[in-house]
């Protein structure tokens, strides 16, 4: 995932911007040998397109957006993006998603296999965008052909907190038919409410603490903008103080620095990017001005996914483990 891939998943700089902007708004439904089930369905997306016509039942998605509409029931034949760890362990962007019932179309940035795709005869696509008009892990030079092989949906998750991009999903998973009042999403809700009611406690714990997001690499590392990031804005927006960067790159989530720099932003505490690919903290103790970070000399660096799942099973996982390291330090 890094170094180039893991740029181009929320590190500003190298993404391609626009990929689909140039696709006419209309003429989804020009196939009409791809049929759905009898039911109708209708759902507006964040482009601004409308569908409807009958309710699509074979489902490829992205694999953010497979990890959240899987807690409310609704099973994708096919995935892309990062499903697979090299271990082989599935990878915690896949959420609960079971690997074994789905298709794999492509594991990394840049990979989609087109003929695979057409192959699984997809009734609609869905994929989430972090930069506007653009659906994540579709490739620039295959987004027209896969507009045309099915209608897509796409839900911008940029700038907004894990909550409300859990509800976007569940609005979707409720139109494409899936049961998103079921005991097992009751019972996931209520552990993230209840986290929630308990999360004033974690504040307070923190106190005047800050925090600083921070995704290293061998090049230098990024500092990132806590309203940026689904995660941190909800850790944001419930009382926690960030650090933030006074210049993020392309699409507000990020400004890179060298390591030379890497103390531009000096933190109590450093949640760091643990996606696969980035270093993590016990491979960076050959960095001299990472040593020198009052965080890492405090012992105060926390782990963090950028892309956790939108669902409510994966949030309560993430940020309660967060939010117990936090009441530690």
């Amino acid at each position: 995932m890094f170094s180039d891939v893991n740029r181009r998943r929320f590190l500003g700089g190298a993404l391609a911007l626009g990929a689909t902007t140039v696709l006419a708004a209309c003429g989804y439904q020009e196939d009409t040998t791809q049929q759905g089930s009898e039911s109708t369905w209708s759902f507006k997306d964040d482009r601004g397109r409308t569908l409807d016509g009958n309710r699509p039942e074979r489902i490829v998605a992205q694999v953010t957006a497979a990890a959240a509409l899987w807690e409310f029931g609704i099973r994708p034949v096919g995935i892309f993006g990062p499903s697979k760890l090299p271990t082989g362990k599935p990878d915690p962007q896949v959420g609960n998603v079971d690997l074994a019932s789905v298709q794999s179309l492509g594991n990394v940035w840049g990979e989609f296999n087109y003929d695979r795709y057409v192959e699984l005869k997809p009734q609609l696509l869905v994929s989430v965008m972090y930069l506007k008009d653009e659906l994540w892990y579709v490739p620039a030079e295959q987004a027209g052909a896969v507009e045309r092989a099915a209608p897509t949906v796409g839900l911008d998750l940029g700038g907004i907190s894990i909550t409300d991009g859990i509800e976007k999903f569940r609005a979707l998973a409720k139109a494409l038919g899936g049961d998103v009042d079921s005991d097992s999403v009751k019972k996931a809700k209520a552990e993230f409410d209840s986290f929630t009611e308990d999360f004033p406690q974690t504040v307070n714990a923190v106190g005047d603490k800050k925090l600083l997001l921070v995704s290293a690499t061998q090049e230098g590392v990024w500092a990132g903008n806590a309203q940026g990031f689904p995660s941190s804005k909800y850790l944001a927006d419930n009382g926690l103080s960030f650090v933030e960067p006074n210049a993020p790159g392309d699409g507000n989530y990020w400004e890179q620095l060298s390591w030379e720099n890497a103390g531009t932003y000096p933190a109590d505490v450093i949640l760091l990017d643990s996606r696969y690919g980035n270093l993590q903290a016990d491979q960076l103790g050959g960095y001299p001005t990472w040593q020198k970070l009052p965080a890492v000399q405090e012992g105060n660096v926390i782990p963090w996914n950028p892309e956790t799942p939108f669902s409510y099973s994966a949030a309560v996982g993430e940020l309660g483990s967060i939010g117990t390291a936090l009441r530690a330090i």
